[in-house]
C-alpha cells in the first residue's frame, strides 16, 4: 500500500511504487478469487488452491518488505512524538473507520454477504483485535512502535546487518515459541520477520539491474513458486518462503524499471501510489459487483474480472471525490 511510513525522498524509487501496485493488485485477486470459493462459485478446489496459493505465498511478505525498506530514514527525519502519533492516524484510525464501514456493509448487503450479520447492533462490537483485512494495519502498528522505540530510544540508526540477524531472529522465534501467538499478535509476529528484511535491505544500496539480474531473478521466482507446492505448510516454511519470493519479485520489478518505464510500468506505479485508499475499499466494490453480477451469470472470468476492476475502480472514484470536496486522509486514504 501506500504505506504510512514511506519515503518521499527527492528521488522516489519507481520500483518501489510498481511492486505496491503489483502488491495490491495481488491482494484485489486474491480477495476476489477467495469470495469467490466462499460463494461456492469455484467448484474447483485444486484450481482455487493453485491460484490461492501462487498469490498468497509472497503477496503480503513483500507489502510488509516494502514497507520495513523506507521506515528507518522516515523515522529518523522526524521528532519521535510525531513520528508516533502518526502511526495512530495513518494506521489505527483507517483500521477503525473501515472496519464499522465494512461490518455496515455486510449488514447492508444482507443475504447477498458471504458472512452475513443481521441488525443493527451486530455493529456494536470493538474493532480490535483487528477483523478481516484490517489485520495488515494492526500488525504494522505493533511493528512501526517497536522499531521507533528501538531505534530512537535504544540503539539508534541499525546497519543492515544488524537487521538481518533480527530478522533471523523472529522468524526463528515466532516460529516455535509457543507463547504471544494470538490475534492481537499473529500478524505482527509472524511478518516481523518481511518487515525487518526490509529494513536490512533498505540499508543497502545493491539493487539488480540487467537482463542477466533479471533472468535470474525470474527463473528463482518460477522455482520457488513450483517448490513451495512441496513443502510442509508451517510457519518457518511459509516465512522463509514468503520473504525468498518478495525477495525474487522485487528484483525482477527493479530490473525491470531499471531498464524501461513504459506506460504499463507506470499504470502500476499510479496504483502503488494510490495503494492505502485500494486496500481500505476494495472489498465492498468487489462484493457488491458479485453479488450483482451473480442474478445474472456464474461465469467465472466475467466475475474475476469484473469484480477485480470494481475493487480497484471503485476506491479511486472515492479518492477523486475526497480530493475534490476534503484531505483523504479524512478516511485514511
Amino acid at each position: 500500500m501506500t504505506l504510512p511510513a514511506e519515503s518521499r525522498a527527492q528521488t522516489r524509487d519507481l520500483s518501489l511504487d510498481v511492486a505496491k501496485g503489483v502488491g495490491i493488485l495481488l491482494v484485489v485477486i486474491g480477495h476476489a478469487w477467495r469470495g469467490l470459493d466462499s460463494a461456492g462459485m469455484i467448484g474447483n478446489p485444486d484450481l482455487f488452491r493453485l491460484i490461492d496459493r501462487l498469490i498468497y505465498n509472497f503477496h503480503m511478505p513483500m507489502f510488509f518488505i516494502l514497507s520495513g525498506m523506507t521506515f528507518q530514514a522516515w523515522a529518523l527525519r522526524r521528532p519521535l512524538a510525531e513520528a508516533a502519533s502518526s502511526r495512530l492516524t495513518r494506521l489505527i484510525w483507517p483500521l477503525v473507520l473501515w472496519t464499522y464501514l465494512f461490518a455496515a456493509a455486510r449488514l447492508a448487503a444482507g443475504d447477498a454477504a458471504n458472512t452475513q450479520l443481521s441488525g443493527w447492533q451486530s455493529l456494536a462490537f470493538w474493532p480490535l483485535p483487528p477483523r478481516d483485512h484490517f489485520w495488515f494495519l494492526w500488525a504494522l502498528f505493533l511493528q512501526h512502535l517497536a522499531v521507533l522505540g528501538l531505534i530512537r530510544l535504544v540503539t539508534g540508526p541499525l546497519p543492515a546487518p544488524a537487521w538481518a540477524m533480527l530478522a533471523a531472529l523472529m522468524v526463528l522465534g515466532s516460529s516455535f515459541t509457543p507463547y504471544g501467538l494470538t490475534p492481537w499478535t499473529f500478524g505482527a509476529l509472524t511478518y516481523a520477520g518481511a518487515f525487518l528484511t526490509g529494513l536490512a535491505l533498505g540499508q543497502t544500496s545493491v539493487r539488480p539491474e540487467g537482463l542477466t539480474a533479471l533472468v535470474i531473478a525470474a527463473l528463482a521466482f518460477i522455482g520457488l513458486q513450483v517448490l513451495s507446492f512441496r513443502l510442509p505448510e508451517t510457519l518457518l516454511t511459509t516465512q522463509l518462503l514468503g520473504i525468498a519470493l518478495s525477495l525474487a519479485a522485487l528484483a525482477v520489478i527493479h530490473a525491470l524499471t531499471a531498464a524501461r518505464s513504459g506506460r504499463l510500468l507506470r499504470l502500476f506505479a499510479w496504483l502503488g501510489v494510490s495503494s492505502m485508499g485500494i486496500y481500505l475499499a476494495h472489498t465492498i466494490f468487489s462484493a457488491g459487483t458479485r453479488a450483482v453480477l451473480s442474478r445474472f451469470t456464474l461465469d467465472l472470468s466475467l466475475h474475476m474480472i469484473a469484480g477485480t476492476l470494481a475493487g480497484i475502480i471503485g476506491p479511486l472514484l472515492i479518492y477523486a471525490v475526497i480530493r475534490r470536496i476534503g484531505r483523504p486522509a479524512w478516511i485514511g486514504f
